[in-house]
């Protein structure tokens, strides 16, 4: 067991003690930021396993040498004098395990929510925290969770959980049955739109233009709909981050933001339900996009950037 995952659980044990049915706002908060730098610490934590150069900000021979492998180090004069030893973000760390970790694949939505929460707990005013939505996935999602990552990284159970494996697993039970309830309501109700408005003249047609007229924005992907099975659009918000090693931004990803179809109106934003429908993107970043904005860049340029930021960048010269 590798260092960030034993120091995840310092974290991780207060998170599961703060949980009770009727936490207040302060209560949330507290535990949803303990909660998030415990998943931090998982997600490297399984990069580590596999590579620990996969979590290094520069990974470069020169300097991750020095990071890892100091003690079998007979010369350092060809080295890097200063040693580098930051590593990549929350969401960098998701993206990464992802090829890796079943669970973090299963409820790559709730990460996600968790992480946004992280960032706004830091540097943001705490209004802007989706308080109900954090409540509901402490009590209902995090034991289900966090018993997956157990089970997946073989740890023992009350490292996490400090012996209040059985509270958490009652209060997530209790309210598992309203989110299948919930779920199985909201596909019902939208086939049955689906079947009323299917025959209306013109209507399948001016759905298919307004669903491709949606796609032609980068930041959205298509999926099929898990209701009425039509095409419908993921609503992303790419990932940027800079690069130490060469100074650049680039976009490293994507995260959901709803799923919204057309035909039967099926609309959703909640992580929870987004993973039960296993809804992600499927492609880091499904097409050419300049390095500095993201827009798409244009047939021909072969500069990496969009015409704008050729233009104002002064690129193009």
């Amino acid at each position: 067991m590798n260092k960030y995952i034993k120091d995840s659980f310092f974290f991780l044990r207060t998170t599961s003690r703060s949980i009770s049915k009727r936490m207040n706002d302060e209560k949330v908060i507290h535990a949803t930021l303990n909660l998030a730098l415990g998943l931090e610490r998982i997600l490297k934590g399984i990069l580590f396993d596999i590579n620990p150069l996969y979590i290094l900000l520069n990974p470069e021979f020169k300097n991750s040498v020095q990071c890892f492998y100091s003690k079998s180090i007979i010369d350092k004069k060809q080295l890097a004098k200063a040693v580098d030893e930051d590593v990549i973000t929350y969401r960098k760390s998701l993206l990464r395990s992802q090829v890796f970790s079943k669970c973090c694949t299963d409820y790559t939505n709730v990460l996600f929510k968790i992480s946004d929460a992280r960032d706004i707990i830091v540097h943001h005013e705490l209004n802007r925290l989706d308080i109900k939505s954090l409540r509901e996935i402490l009590i209902r999602d995090y034991y289900p969770m966090m018993k997956a990552f157990v089970d997946e990284l073989k740890i023992p159970k009350n490292k996490i959980f400090d012996g209040v494996h059985i509270k958490l697993s009652t209060l997530s039970s209790s309210l598992q049955s309203d989110l299948e309830s919930k779920i199985s309501l909201m596909l019902e109700t939208h086939r049955e739109k689906w079947k009323m408005l299917k025959n209306n003249p013109g209507f399948i047609e001016k759905r298919q233009l307004v669903t491709s007229n949606v796609l032609r924005d980068i930041n959205n992907e298509e999926c099929f709909c898990p209701s009425c099975e039509n095409p419908a659009v993921l609503y992303l918000s790419p990932i940027f981050e800079f690069s130490p090693v060469d100074g650049e931004r680039y976009q490293i990803g994507s995260e959901v933001i709803k799923l919204k179809c057309q035909f039967c109106k099926l609309e959703t934003d909640e992580p929870s339900v987004l993973d039960k429908f296993y809804i992600r993107p499927r492609l880091m970043i499904r097409k050419k996009q300049c390095s500095r904005c993201s827009k798409k860049i244009s047939n021909g340029n072969s500069t990496g950037f969009c015409d704008d930021c050729e233009t104002y960048y002064g690129t193009e010269n």
